[in-house]
């Protein structure tokens, strides 16, 4: 009789500890590339398949490379061509100051929402859900263009610190396509 106790102990022990951790959104920004190198658009969710620690996770919000962009840009030096790469909804923020590239952020109503940096950021002032790119200014405008041709996938997971891999399910008339996690 002791014995059903100490395992019914802990038992309950161990279910209070796993409904203790509820899982948390984890964000991947995603670019596909062909053989050449040349960006690839236009493939949908269903197409992408998440796996964490060889466990298959649903995908629970996407946004594709056609989805609106806020582009926040914190530079010395503004970026003359960036407005070039807009779409009609996207949104481009440059500033040389982070508290008001992440004030207009925040007023975004865009779910995609990329901060690129050519200065070292206090990296605990940036909110989740805004996708941090360190820069060096030379390479600024292939950055601009990397970023505005990603995907956006979210899920739920127990930890988010474990590794993930994005896997594209082949596609019919593609040539074997690249997966790159940014």
């Amino acid at each position: 009789m002791q014995f059903k106790k100490s395992a019914l102990a802990i038992l309950t022990t161990c279910a209070a500890t796993l409904s203790a951790q509820a899982p948390a959104k984890r964000l991947l920004h995603v670019t596909i590339t062909d053989p050449l190198h040349r960006f690839v658009t236009g493939i949908d969710q269903k197409n992408f398949a998440v796996v964490e620690n060889g466990v298959r996770r649903p995908i629970t919000d996407f946004a594709g490379v056609d989805s609106p962009l806020t582009l926040a840009i914190v530079s010395e030096t503004p970026l003359a061509e960036a407005n070039s790469f807009n779409r009609p909804n996207d949104e481009l923020i440059q500033t040389n100051s982070l508290p008001e590239a992440l004030r207009q952020l925040a007023a975004s109503k865009n779910s995609r929402k990329t901060l690129i940096l050519t200065t070292p950021p206090d990296a605990r002032a940036i909110p989740p859900g805004i996708q941090v790119i360190q820069v060096n200014p030379d390479i600024l405008q292939k950055t601009v263009i990397e970023a505005h041709n990603q995907y956006l996938l979210q899920f739920e997971t127990p930890d988010t610190t474990a590794p993930v891999e994005v896997v594209l399910e082949p596609m019919r008339g593609f040539p074997p396509l690249k997966v790159n996690l940014n």
